[in-house]
């Protein structure tokens, strides 16, 4: 017998999400239904380091700020809320949106990570409803090709190989980094985690 999936509201997965296994991490509500995505493997993580690390030399000229698998309510009723991994606010007070489950702005740019197959098979859709939620730019990094697909509203998509540079447009501008370092290893990883005692 089929479970039945849980249906709610964008304002009930809100008041729901840390109580979910995991405190919600991974949950995201999908035309009403809630959704966990598979667990992503290490080398989203490296994505999301180097990538908040190439942001951090930028954000403080521009005044803005960056949040990490916040909601993003991009349709109702049913209601779907994507948690990508990074999504960056531009004006408006810094870091207003940080310790929310759903965000009350719209980010200028969001970085959704193609690194499960869930991701992956999701992705038109994902993009598409972000970009008509009204965020500028969405960039999907895809780890199995090593190249960045860059959507930006009213542009061709790009798709950029390790090779190449990606360079912000719009109020992006000034935004610059070579594809390859958002997906290396950290200099100071090892590959062993720390013992446990």
């Amino acid at each position: 017998m089929t479970k039945e999936p849980v249906r709610m509201t964008a304002a009930e997965f809100e008041q729901a999400r840390f109580d979910l296994p995991e405190a919600g991490r991974f949950h995201e509500l999908h035309e009403g239904c809630l959704t966990l995505l598979s667990t992503p493997e290490e080398i989203h993580g490296t994505i999301v380091f180097n990538i908040s690390r190439i942001l951090a030399g930028w954000l403080p000229a521009v005044k803005g700020s960056a949040a990490y698998g916040i909601g993003l309510h991009v349709a109702r009723e049913p209601d779907t809320v994507y948690a990508p991994a990074i999504s960056v606010f531009l004006g408006g007070r810094p870091f207003s949106q940080a310790d929310l489950v759903v965000a009350t702005e719209v980010p200028a740019l969001v970085v959704d990570i193609a690194s499960t197959n869930d991701r992956r098979s999701d992705m038109r859709r994902r993009t598409t409803s972000l970009l008509q939620m009204g965020v500028e730019t969405v960039w999907v990094p895809d780890p199995f090709k090593k190249e960045i697909q860059v959507i930006s509203r009213g542009q061709h998509t790009l798709a950029l190989g390790a090779w190449q540079k990606l360079t912000g447009i719009g109020r992006l501008q000034g935004l610059e980094f070579s594809v390859a370092d958002s997906f290396a290893q950290p200099k100071w990883w090892d590959g062993k985690l720390p013992e446990v005692s």
